[in-house]
C-alpha cells in the first residue's frame, strides 16, 4: 500500500510544519514529504516489516533526492532516556527529519500529548550556524533512519567504546554464571576482554578498569562498521550492504543495543548467588563513569 496527497505549500515550511501533516490515526508508517513550487505532496507507505526491530526494515533506504524531509509514526513503549523508567507501554511517537538536519519529534503518552514543546533540534552540520538551540534532541534507531535514509549523519556521537568492552564482559560472565555452580571473583576477572591479568594476587579494580579503557582504545567504530560492510564482522546481525548504508555512530548504537543491560545482569548475578561478582563489577562501572565516560 502507497498513497499520496497534495497541500498547499506555505512558504519557509519547518519540521514542525511537516510533523503535523502525520496523522494520529494510523500507526507504523512511512512518510516522504516532497515540495516543488506550489504543492507538497505527501507520499505514505507502510514501514517494511523486520523481525529485528520495526526501524531494521528501512535499513539500506535512500530516499529521491525531490523528498525533502521524512517522517514516521509508530506505536510502543516509552522509557525514560536517563532513568530507563517506563513512562508508558502505549506510547505513540510521531518523528521528522529535514534535508537541511531539522530533527522534530512528538511524543503521546497513553494518548494524552505532553504539555512541554515538540523536541525540535538540529543535526552537527547546522548547529554552527543555526539560530536554535536544541531542545531534548531525538536520537535513536529511528532517528538515525530517517538520517540516513536522507543522506545524512546520525545525530550525536557514537557510544562509548568502553560501553563495548564492558559488554563483552558482562556477557561472558553471564554465560559463565548461568553454567557453574559457583562464580569466583577470579573466574570473572579472567573473562576480562582487556586481560587485566591473574597472578599470585587478583588484580585491582583498579587495573581492571584501566584495561577496560585500555581495550577501548583498542577499538574504533568506523573501521568495525567497514569490516562489517565487507562481510568480515559477523557479530552485528546485520548484512553487509546494511553495515554500508550506516555511518560509524548509527553502527555503534546498533551493536551496542544488543549488548546485555548492565543492571540487569548484576541483578541477575546476585539472583545467581554471586552477590561479590555483582558489587565488583557495579564498583568497575563506577569508576569508569568517574574516569572518562558514561556506561550506561
Amino acid at each position: 500500500m502507497h498513497r499520496s496527497a497534495i497541500h498547499q505549500l506555505r512558504n519557509a515550511v519547518r519540521a514542525s510544519d511537516y510533523i503535523e501533516l502525520i496523522s494520529l490515526e494510523d500507526e507504523f508508517l512511512l512518510y516522504g514529504f516532497e515540495p516543488n513550487t506550489e504543492f507538497l505532496s505527501v507520499h505514505v507507505a507502510p514501514l517494511p516489516e523486520d523481525s529485528r526491530t520495526p526501524a531494521a526494515g528501512l535499513f539500506g533506504i535512500y530516499l529521491p533526492e525531490s523528498w525533502q524531509a521524512a517522517g514516521i509514526i509508530l506505536k510502543g513503549r516509552a522509557t525514560h532516556p536517563e532513568t530507563q523508567e517506563i513512562l508508558s507501554v502505549d506510547a505513540l511517537v510521531r518523528l521528522v527529519v529535514t534535508r537541511s538536519g531539522e530533527t522534530c519529534s512528538q511524543l503521546f503518552l497513553d494518548g494524552t500529548k505532553p504539555s512541554q514543546p515538540l523536541s525540535c533540534s538540529l543535526s552537527k552540520e547546522r548547529l554552527a550556524v543555526g539560530p536554535e538551540k536544541p531542545i531534548h534532541p531525538a536520537q535513536g534507531l529511528l532517528t538515525d533512519c530517517l538520517h540516513r535514509m536522507l543522506g545524512l549523519p546520525s545525530l550525536g556521537t557514537a557510544p562509548c567504546l568502553a560501553e563495548l568492552v564492558v559488554g563483552l564482559w558482562l556477557n561472558e560472565v553471564m554465560q559463565s554464571a548461568e553454567g557453574a555452580e559457583e562464580l569466583t571473583w577470579e573466574h570473572a576477572v579472567a573473562l576480562h576482554p582487556g586481560e587485566p591479568g591473574l597472578g599470585a594476587v587478583t588484580p585491582s579494580l583498579e587495573t581492571i578498569t584501566e584495561a577496560t579503557l585500555r581495550a577501548a582504545e583498542q577499538l574504533d567504530w568506523e573501521r568495525m562498521r567497514r569490516r562489517a560492510a565487507m562481510g568480515e564482522f559477523h557479530a552485528t546481525a546485520l548484512a553487509p550492504e546494511e553495515a554500508e548504508w550506516m555511518d560509524a555512530t548509527m553502527f555503534g548504537r546498533w551493536v551496542t543495543s544488543s549488548i546485555p543491560d548492565s543492571a540487569a545482569v548484576l541483578r541477575t548475578l546476585r539472583q545467581l548467588g554471586a552477590e561479590q561478582v555483582s558489587e565488583n563489577i557495579l564498583r568497575v562501572l563506577q569508576s569508569i563513569r568517574e574516569t572518562t565516560v558514561s556506561i550506561k
